[in-house]
């Protein structure tokens, strides 16, 4: 009778009762540095505009930001999965003190350093949060339940940040950085409650440091497609992100309106993301990537063709999110599930890295939407034509005898 209970929450898409107590509280925890990820974001472009930033000095931030994510990546192999609770306390203190500063910072370079310090210090929050999902249990296919569970409830942040923002805007761009800082400080306690019975459980072994090569990882040709497929979908995302507020307002669009925008652009997101939670386990990994990158690609030709019309722009909005709800969830899973317990914390922390790399891009976008003889449509062409580049590449990675099947030799 409780089995088939549990059998009908699970198809109503209900987890209570189906996922651990401490997975409950990573999760928690785990929302509220996601809302203050997203947040940074989707605001990074109204900050600059604050600053006094043009097109191209708001790529930097973005780019310095992102990347700076990115290297939180190289810091993550040090730490071993014993030590995540600590590191994840530590860098949330540190988010919630540096956020305010940018009330009283004056100029770039004060921006650029804040952004830089915020960006490594949500690395290690978030590439953290994601080597902890799942590690509640030992067993792979209730780790996989558990992972799609907490990509699901954590990505409600999607929505609802870009949401609070657009509708606090009237606030002041700084004062909503000082306002959100607080929840850095409510997720501690989360955090520090996994303990005793709610304990992590997919620890390492004893005496092992926990540490991979990154070029280890590249021999997992599902962790490849994963990869790639972020390369693909990041680059409109980022653009989206990085120039949404400015490209908007070229369109006769409010900053609140693409604020809303944002809202619903991760609907999709979490949509998807919900259809795989429900999926999950998942042994067929491939068409789901294949998908992934189809979808991103339509979404930069749309960003192209919004010259010819807002719908075009409004399109790629609603689309835009619908590859990260696919391709991170599943990537995650293959971070996480395909590779020993002592490489989870290298694998999972340079897969989140990887889908910040093109971040480095923005700067360039920036430059080549302000000279005069390109603009943003000519731009966003090229780099559509990027994203086909890679949606090609996906589509050569063929899988292997076993690439369908689990890696059972990695998962135990």
């Amino acid at each position: 009778m409780a089995n088939n209970h549990k059998g009908s929450l699970r198809k109503v898409g209900l987890d209570f009762g189906l996922i651990s107590g401490a997975e409950w509280l990573i999760i928690i925890a785990a929302f509220l540095g996601r809302y203050l990820l997203q947040f940074y974001q989707t605001s990074i472009g109204s900050l600059g505009l604050a600053f006094g930033m043009d097109s191209f000095e708001i790529g930097i931030g973005f780019a310095l930001f992102t990347v700076a994510f990115a290297f939180a990546a190289f810091a993550m192999r040090k730490f071993r999965p014993s030590q995540l609770k600590s590191v994840e306390i530590i860098s949330l203190l540190l988010l919630g003190i540096t956020m305010p500063l940018y009330i009283v910072a004056t100029g770039f370079a004060e921006v650029y350093t804040l952004m830089i310090i915020d960006g490594f210090i949500t690395g290690l929050v978030m590439d953290s949060f994601m080597t902890m999902a799942g590690m509640a249990s030992k067993d792979q296919s209730k780790r996989q339940v558990e992972q799609a569970s907490f990509s699901f409830w954590v990505a409600l942040a999607l929505i609802v940040a870009p949401f609070t923002t657009g509708y606090l805007l009237h606030l002041g761009i700084k004062e909503i950085f000082l306002i959100f800082a607080v929840m850095a400080f409510v997720a501690i306690p989360f955090v520090a409650s996994l303990r005793g019975k709610y304990s992590l459980q997919y620890m390492e072994e004893k005496g092992h440091k926990g540490t991979a090569s990154i070029s280890s990882l590249f021999k997992n040709r599902q962790f490849n497609w994963a990869v790639i497929a972020a390369f693909a979908y990041t680059i409109p995302f980022y653009i989206i992100f990085s120039y949404g507020v400015i490209y908007g307002g070229v369109l006769g669009l409010s900053a609140t309106t693409v604020f809303y925008l944002f809202a619903a652009m991760f609907v999709g997101d979490v949509i998807t993301r919900f259809i795989i939670r429900l999926k999950s386990p998942i042994l067929n990994r491939r068409p789901y990537m294949i998908f992934a990158v189809t979808i991103a690609l339509f979404s930069a030709l749309f960003l192209a063709l919004s010259s010819v019309s807002i719908a075009f722009f409004i399109i790629a909005f609603l689309i835009a999110a619908i590859p990260d709800g696919i391709a991170w969830t599943l990537g995650i899973q293959i971070a996480n599930t395909t590779f020993k317990p002592e490489e989870i914390g290298t694998s999972t922390s340079f897969f989140s890295s990887s889908m910040m790399i093109m971040s480095v891009l923005m700067p360039l976008v920036g430059y080549m939407a302000s000279v005069k003889y390109i603009g943003f449509t000519k731009t966003l062409w090229i780099f559509a034509a990027v994203t086909a580049v890679f949606f090609v590449v996906e589509l050569l990675l063929r899988p292997g005898k076993n690439d369908d099947m689990q890696n059972a030799a990695g998962s135990k």
